[in-house]
């Protein structure tokens, strides 16, 4: 367990290192993630399933090392890989009733490979939301969908899990409705850790949940709206993330003079999980899904991101990492910027 918290370093201005891809890593390195996933190109046919929630037993040693090489090449924070382990992921692969099981191990790897590497980093506690919405023909708010009561508890009872294994923090990531946003970080503060909050899908000029005809009503809700939304409400910081870097360069000006908490970013820099995806463009970056690679990074190589990190930093990032198909080759590249 660190020394010092992880509130104290950022209030005292200092810049955090963010791990990268946890998921897409497994993937590359050889482990199953997609159990039940199609390689279908529609939206809303929720296609990544539990996505890696599964690779925390099946596949715990590369879990576990993913982790260590992180924190190897000096990431402070790792974000535990309990990306879709809450119930109602757990549930689209049948393995619902056992999603203590599954989330249970990702924390024990993530706490366990950070105090044998570097005990002074932090454990994110990583909980995305259901987006159950994708199983609807025009999206909707999960807490439309399932019931505002329903969807904190599973908030609650995972964030409450992941505090008794020992992460530091907890990260409400991948949500892009305002209503949703308000609604889980109200659920992980009753565990008495810290919150961050991770929206996903930024559009070029910083508009949430791109592209947005995709959503429930015609125009976009904006990180203004949000920032507005979560004024008193329990929330230590907000991350762009699982959008590519351009968007967070777009979006990190907007939510930092809107948000007087901290902020910083973790883009997508091209992830191809199942195969070809056409006209998705919020899975893949805005740009067409070319082959069979699961990993388009051709656009964006360590170096390339490392000088949007000095861009997020010089803009007023305070944590600063990586999401999907980013390694630890990118979070190397990234640290003599971010850690300067």
């Amino acid at each position: 367990m660190p020394n010092i918290k992880i509130m104290d370093r950022l209030s005292k201005g200092e810049t955090l290192l963010l791990d990268g891809g946890t998921g897409s890593e497994l993937q590359r390195r050889g482990a199953d993630v997609l159990k039940g996933a199609t390689s279908t190109s529609t939206w809303k046919a929720g296609w990544l399933k539990a996505w890696s929630a599964t690779a925390n037993i099946e596949f715990s040693e590369v879990v576990r090392q993913v982790h260590k090489d992180y924190l190897r090449v000096g990431a402070d924070i790792i974000i535990s890989n309990n990306f879709f382990t809450i119930p109602s992921r757990m549930n689209s692969i049948g393995l619902g009733d056992r999603w203590k099981e599954y989330a249970t191990a990702a924390g024990e790897n993530a706490v366990s490979a950070r105090d044998e590497e570097n005990p002074e980093a932090y454990v994110a506690g990583g909980i995305a939301a259901p987006t159950l919405q994708s199983l609807k023909n025009i999206p909707v708010p999960d807490v439309e969908h399932m019931g505002e009561k329903a969807f904190q508890k599973e908030y609650y009872d995972h964030a409450k899990l992941l505090a008794d294994i020992g992460v530091d923090l907890i990260l409400a990531e991948y949500l892009g409705f305002i209503s949703d946003c308000v609604a889980a970080v109200d659920a992980c503060a009753e565990v008495g850790l810290p919150v961050f909050l991770g929206v996903r899908h930024i559009g070029q000029n910083g508009e949430m949940q791109y592209p947005y005809e995709h959503q429930s009503k015609p125009t976009a809700e904006t990180l203004q709206e949000l920032a507005e939304a979560l004024e008193g409400h329990p929330v230590d910081a907000i991350l762009l993330m699982c959008s590519n870097p351009e968007a967070v360069s777009a979006g990190l000006p907007l939510i930092r003079d809107s948000f007087n908490g901290h902020v910083g970013g973790y883009p997508n820099i091209g992830y191809n999980p199942t195969g070809p995806i056409a006209n998705a463009a919020m899975l893949t970056n805005q740009l067409p899904s070319q082959g069979k690679d699961i990993l388009q990074t051709q656009n964006y190589p360590p170096s390339t991101l490392a000088e949007f990190a000095a861009k997020w930093k010089k803009a007023g990032a305070q944590i600063i990492g990586g999401c999907c198909a980013t390694g630890p080759e990118h979070i190397m590249a990234m640290k003599p910027v971010v850690k300067d």
